[in-house]
């Protein structure tokens, strides 16, 4: 079990690492179907983790909100990075068009000012 660990980790990291963006790189036909293979047999791996760590956070997230007697910004400090990010890899992430975030970073400081959106009270309760 510790052999399919170490593969399971080695897979994620290439991942990330091959997340980064090329900027005018052309690709070929034998490209793209390795990078669509690639997606494929990675999300193998990739999918049930990023699963593991969305439940976990959604979990620890809601325990957190619970023990600070309802502060939803802590729980929001731990269901954005673990719910958020890119759950499914493509061919895209593996050539470099587009990046691979496994933890989400779409965490807002302030709240929306869309003029005529009602705010509602879960997203207002957080910036009393």
């Amino acid at each position: 079990m510790n052999k399919t660990r170490t593969l399971v980790i080695s897979l994620t990291v290439a991942a990330l690492l091959l997340g980064r963006p090329v900027q005018g790189r052309a690709t070929t036909q034998v490209e793209e179907a390795g990078s669509s293979l690639g997606a494929a047999g990675l999300n193998l791996f990739y999918i049930p983790i990023k699963l593991l760590v969305a439940g976990g956070g959604l979990i620890l997230g809601a325990a957190a909100g619970v023990l600070t007697l309802g502060d939803t910004r802590s729980a929001y400090a731990l269901w954005v990075p673990a719910a958020g990010g890119t759950f499914v890899l493509r061919p895209a992430h593996l050539i470099g068009t587009e990046r691979v975030e496994f933890f989400g970073s779409d965490y807002a400081d302030t709240p929306s000012t869309n003029a005529g959106d009602e705010v509602t009270t879960l997203y207002e309760a957080g910036y009393h």
